[in-house]
């Protein structure tokens, strides 16, 4: 009888810490993934894929911004634009920017941060022809004190000569 009562009051407690073990690795990738769109009027094929190290506000948080190759024109990259809400806080470090194509590193002749207009602007320091992936990563950013969902937009031209976005 004893040992009915122990697997009775046993049972709830390997239950609850069944469920936790399950539910522990969608909470740690809950930032890492674009998630869903119920109601935003975006085109799921013109959403940008993103990857937060953290996402916890009013902490130094490393942002991952992947541009699909089938967005880049024929005629290549030589400048990513990087824009976002103004009700969005955060602060960002305008020399740790780095761009990458195909898993390597891409030089960038200049990074403004424009805090009126809301804007990134990356100069690369040369034409970047690709059809692949394109990655920003901006690192050393501050959240924002608040939570909140920001829309950020990127536009990549091809150059000066042919500002096709």
């Amino acid at each position: 009888m004893l040992k009915i009562q122990t697997a009775q009051k046993l049972f709830p407690i390997l239950a609850l810490a069944g469920c936790l073990v399950a539910v522990a690795p969608l909470v740690t990738r809950a930032d890492s993934l674009p998630g869903f769109t119920l109601f935003s009027g975006v085109d799921p094929s013109n959403q940008l894929s993103y990857r937060l190290d953290s996402g916890y506000r009013n902490t130094t948080d490393r942002y991952s911004l992947k541009l699909p190759g089938s967005k880049i024109n024929r005629l290549g990259a030589a400048q990513i634009q990087i824009t976002y809400p103004d009700y969005y806080k955060g602060k960002f470090d305008d020399k740790a920017i780095e761009v990458f194509a195909g898993g390597k590193s891409i030089p960038v002749e200049s990074v403004e941060w424009n805090r009126e207009n809301q804007t990134i602007q990356i100069d690369l320091a040369k034409r970047l022809k690709t059809k692949g992936e394109i990655e920003v990563v901006l690192n050393n950013v501050q959240n924002p004190d608040g939570g909140g969902m920001y829309y950020f937009t990127c536009q990549v031209k091809s150059s000066a000569e042919f500002p096709v976005a």
